[in-house]
């Protein structure tokens, strides 16, 4: 079957049409109802890839209808909906076995954040927030708004929510932070040192997707803490060794999602599945609050102007759904 894809040509995002094959062995064929622009990790890559005029494939929040089974998939039966990591396009192959059902009750829209809510579980289960540990969280967007929203769950306290959009952080206050400050105004680590007695914040979460943040995540620490790095940050950053992570013995922890196992094994609790279900049945349930980071419904043909203003870092985008029925 003919179907449409968007893709990167290495100076900017295209509509295309192409030939789909039929569905694998354990592959389903999917009709696509919407899938999410990650603002973060896919624009990094494309930053990148423009940089070397080199074209890539984009998308991976998605979520259809099964219209095709593959030989040998009995996990999954034609009509039902499931949430997979494919790209942006109206109909893709899906291997059945990585797919997962969407709750009943839940928005098809919503349920794409599935995949990056994911990333924000993997994020929380890396830093291992404690009860009443001074914490911070860099940047809102939807990765970092649902990590606010996990570690605020687990006891962190004083929660203090950083960002520079007024708008991020005024729900931030509605949605529990103990203190809001505005990267755009303020001097961050005066700011949060203030907040802290003089000492800074005992775990910093870093998802704001620049490298000033990782500096700033420095800046605010003290003595052994814990910085959790999460963003695709693709250009150099600058520490001071000795000063700022030898003499304050300060723990440095990657947090990448595609390193949390698909299958359950002993040495680690949690799977990618189990985040991504346990995502959207919080979303379902009320538990997570996510309305407020999806500011664009679009229809595929509009795609290519949305990248390019997120290629531009145009703030005023959050989350991006876009709409193939």
């Amino acid at each position: 079957m003919q179907r449409k894809r968007l893709e990167f040509d290495g100076k900017k995002v295209v509509l295309r049409e192409e030939e789909l094959p039929p569905p694998g062995a354990g592959e389903v064929r999917v009709r696509t109802e919407w899938t999410q622009i990650s603002i973060g990790t896919e624009i990094a890559h494309m930053l990148k890839a423009a940089e070397r005029g080199e074209p890539m494939g984009i998308g991976y929040s998605h979520v259809g209808i099964v219209e095709e089974l593959g030989a040998g998939v009995t996990n999954l039966q034609i009509g039902q909906r499931i949430l997979s990591a494919s790209a942006h396009a109206n109909a893709s192959n899906v291997g059945a076995a990585q797919a997962l059902l969407v709750p009943e009750g839940l928005d098809p829209g919503l349920a794409t954040i599935g995949v990056l809510g994911s990333v924000a579980h993997h994020i929380v289960e890396r830093a291992g927030p404690r009860l009443l540990e001074p914490t911070a969280v860099i940047g809102l967007g939807v990765v970092g708004s649902i990590v606010f929203q996990l570690t605020k769950a687990c006891g962190a306290r004083p929660l203090i929510a950083i960002d520079a959009d007024p708008a991020r952080l005024a729900m931030h206050s509605k949605l529990g932070a103990d203190y809001v400050v505005d990267a755009s105004k303020e001097n961050v680590p005066e700011r949060v040192k203030s907040l802290t007695g003089g000492q800074g914040v005992a775990l910093c979460i870093e998802a704001a997707a620049n490298a000033r943040a990782y500096e700033t995540a420095v800046a605010i620490m003290r003595l052994r803490g814990r910085v959790v790095l999460t963003s695709a940050v693709l250009d150099p950053v600058s520490f001071r060794i000795n000063d700022d992570l030898i003499l304050r013995e300060l723990s440095l922890i990657g947090a990448h999602q595609p390193k949390c196992p698909t299958e359950a094994n002993p040495y680690y609790l949690w799977t990618q599945p189990m985040n991504r279900m346990a995502t959207m049945e919080s979303i379902r349930d009320g538990r997570l609050k996510v309305e407020h980071l999806i500011s664009h419904r679009i229809k595929p043909a509009e795609a290519p102007a949305i990248y390019e203003r997120l290629l531009k870092k145009d703030r005023a985008l959050v989350g991006v759904l876009i709409d193939w029925t």
